[in-house]
């Protein structure tokens, strides 16, 4: 069975254009799962207080899927293809890192300021 978070019509065609068997299916869903348990175990600052479910529920749904079609493609020993997904992903998702400074400002957007 599929867990309720995962969006049936992105797993729906992840299983058809990878032509998975229920058994494939089962171990991708289990090694997703298994993700964000490790997710949920590390779980740091503003999350720590939230339990699993509702650690769950705070798993976009793209990611849902995005880690389903990864888990499926490794066991299928698609490692590339799965490195690429996770790769493109990564760089699509990336967002800046938290600073406690002010925002550190490029040398050429710094040097055409006025500060006067």
């Amino acid at each position: 069975m599929l867990p309720r978070r995962l969006p049936l019509l992105a797993v729906a065609d992840v299983i058809s254009s990878l032509n998975l068997d229920s058994h494939q299916v089962r171990r991708a869903t289990s090694a997703m799962e298994h993700i964000v348990q490790r997710a949920f175990a590390r779980r740091t600052g503003a999350k720590r207080h939230l339990n699993y479910e509702e650690f769950a529920d705070t798993v976009p749904e793209c990611h849902w899927s995005l880690m389903f079609e990864v888990c499926a493609l490794i066991h299928l020993e698609r490692f590339a293809e799965a490195y690429a997904l996770t790769s493109a992903a990564r760089a699509l998702h990336r967002s800046p890192a938290p600073t406690t400074g002010p925002p550190v400002e490029r040398e050429s957007t710094a040097t055409t300021r006025s500060y006067s």
